[in-house]
C-alpha cells in the first residue's frame, strides 16, 4: 500500500452525476488495470446514504434532514469542530446532490485521519461552468455546485491538498477563469482537464477522452499538452492547465475584443429565440448555441471585469434555457401542474399544458394571465400564487425559477 507520507499515486476517484458514470470509470479502468478506480454516483434512493456505524452494522441515513446528516457525519470519526463544518458543506448541496457530496465526504474522511486517497480525481456530469447535474432520458438527479464541493475541500483541506491531477469531464468549464476557480479548492493540483465548450458524451467520446487523460496524467506529471485529445471528437475544445505550463488551449480563439463584437451581434438572434419568434431545432448547433459559446468564451476571460460579469452571467443562463426550452417547458408542467391548475381556475380560464405549447403561444398565454390578473380587485390568491412562477421562471427564465436538472 502506498505510504501515508506519499500522497501521490495513480489511483483515481470519479464522482459523476450522469447515468453511465460506471461506464466511464470502466474506460479507466482498463486504461491502467494496477490504478484502483472509486465510484462515487447517485444512490438508489434520493440523498440517503450507507455507512457503518461504530458497531460495524451499515444504516442509512437520510440526508434530506438534518439529524440525518448529523448521523452520517458522525460516522466519519472526525473532530468535533471539523464534522460541523462537513455537515454545513452537506446541507448546503441541493435535492439530490447530498448523497453525492456525503459519499466524497466518506472518501475524503480518510485521508483526514492519516490514510490515503486517489491523488487523481474525475468530475462528471452535465455543466455550464458553475455546476453539474445529471439528466439524460428519464434519468433524474441534482444539481452539485462548485460552491459546495468548495466548502467540503474547506471543510476538509488534508483531502483536498492529496488532489494533485483534476478532470472535468463536462461542458464550459475550461474558461481561464472557470479552472482558475476550480484550482482554488486543490491547493496542491498539478495539472488540470477541462473543456472550453460542449464536451463528449459517455458513448460519443468521453470514454476516450478519459482514457488519454489517464495516461497522460500517469506517474509524477506536472504539465499536460493541450493538444493530448487531436483527433478525438470535440478534442479541438480541450482547455488545460499545469503548475509547469500554465493555462492552454487546443483551439486558438479570438480576441476579448473579438468576442464583445460577436456578443453584441449575437443579441438580436437571442431576442428572436426568447420572444419565441423562431424555434431551436439543434440545441447543440445553430446561432444560438453560437451565441451560447461566445458568452462562455466571455466569462472564461481574465481580463473581463467584475462589473461586467454579472450581467454576462444572466444573459448565459437565460441563454442556456432558451436552448433547452422544450425541456424547460415539459419539467416547469411537470412540476408545477397543481399550481398551474389552481391559479387558471381561480380566473375561471381553462388552465393550458406548457409543455405542449411552443414558447410564443406560452408567453402569449403568461401575457393574457398577467392582464386578468390586474384586472381583479380583490386579486385571488391562486392567481397572485402562480403569476412569479409564470413571469420570473417561464417568461424569464430566471435561475431561481429554472434549475440546471432542468435542462
Amino acid at each position: 500500500m502506498t505510504s501515508v507520507s506519499r500522497s501521490r499515486n495513480d489511483d483515481i476517484l470519479v464522482l459523476g452525476m450522469n447515468p453511465h458514470t460506471q461506464a466511464e470509470a470502466e474506460a479507466l479502468q482498463k486504461s491502467n488495470p494496477r490504478a484502483r478506480v472509486t465510484t462515487l454516483q447517485d444512490t438508489p434512493r434520493d440523498d440517503q446514504v450507507k455507512a457503518p456505524g461504530s458497531d460495524g452494522a451499515m444504516r442509512v441515513h437520510d440526508l434530506r434532514t438534518g439529524a440525518g446528516i448529523q448521523t452520517f457525519v458522525a460516522t466519519l470519526g472526525l473532530p468535533l469542530t471539523q464534522g460541523r463544518q462537513v455537515a454545513a458543506a452537506i446541507a448546503s448541496a441541493g435535492e439530490d446532490a447530498r448523497d453525492e457530496l456525503a459519499q466524497l465526504a466518506q472518501v475524503w474522511a480518510r485521508a483526514e485521519k492519516g490514510g490515503v486517497i486517489p491523488s487523481r480525481l474525475v468530475l462528471s456530469g452535465h455543466s455550464g461552468g458553475m455546476s453539474l447535474w445529471g439528466e439524460e432520458g428519464g434519468f433524474k438527479n441534482g444539481v452539485l455546485t462548485r460552491s459546495s464541493l468548495a466548502r467540503l475541500a474547506a471543510a476538509m483541506p488534508t483531502a483536498a491538498a492529496r488532489v494533485e491531477d483534476l478532470c472535468i469531464a463536462a461542458c464550459y468549464n475550461g474558461g481561464e477563469t472557470t479552472l482558475d476557480a476550480w484550482r482554488a479548492l486543490f491547493p496542491n493540483v498539478e495539472t488540470m482537464w477541462a473543456y472550453n465548450g460542449s464536451a463528449p458524451g459517455t458513448f460519443s467520446g468521453a470514454t476516450v477522452h478519459l482514457a488519454r487523460w489517464e495516461k497522460a496524467t500517469r506517474g509524477e506529471v506536472d504539465a499536460l499538452r493541450p493538444d493530448a485529445a487531436r483527433g478525438l471528437r470535440k478534442g479541438e475544445n480541450l482547455a488545460v492547465w499545469s503548475r509547469r505550463d500554465g493555462y492552454q488551449t487546443a483551439a486558438v480563439g479570438g480576441s476579448t475584443a473579438d468576442l464583445r463584437a460577436r456578443y453584441a451581434a449575437g443579441h438580436a438572434t437571442f431576442e428572436r429565440y426568447f420572444r419565441g419568434e423562431e424555434q431551436v431545432r439543434d440545441t447543440q448547433r445553430g446561432p444560438l448555441r453560437e451565441h451560447y459559446n461566445t458568452l462562455q468564451a466571455l466569462l472564461g476571460r481574465p481580463e473581463v471585469p467584475a462589473s461586467e460579469r454579472t450581467g454576462l452571467e444572466r444573459a448565459r443562463d437565460q441563454t442556456l434555457r432558451v436552448l433547452f426550452y422544450e425541456n424547460v417547458a415539459s419539467r416547469f408542467q411537470e412540476t408545477h401542474r397543481s399550481e398551474i391548475q389552481r391559479g387558471f381556475a381561480a380566473l375561471g380560464v381553462r388552465a393550458p399544458d406548457f409543455s405542449r405549447v411552443g414558447r410564443g403561444e406560452a408567453l402569449v398565454l403568461i401575457q393574457s394571465f398577467e392582464a386578468e390578473l390586474a384586472r381583479r380587485q380583490p386579486r385571488p390568491v391562486e392567481a397572485q400564487r402562480l403569476l412569479p412562477l409564470l413571469t420570473e421562471g417561464l417568461r424569464d427564465l430566471q435561475r431561481s425559477h429554472i434549475p440546471e436538472n432542468w435542462l
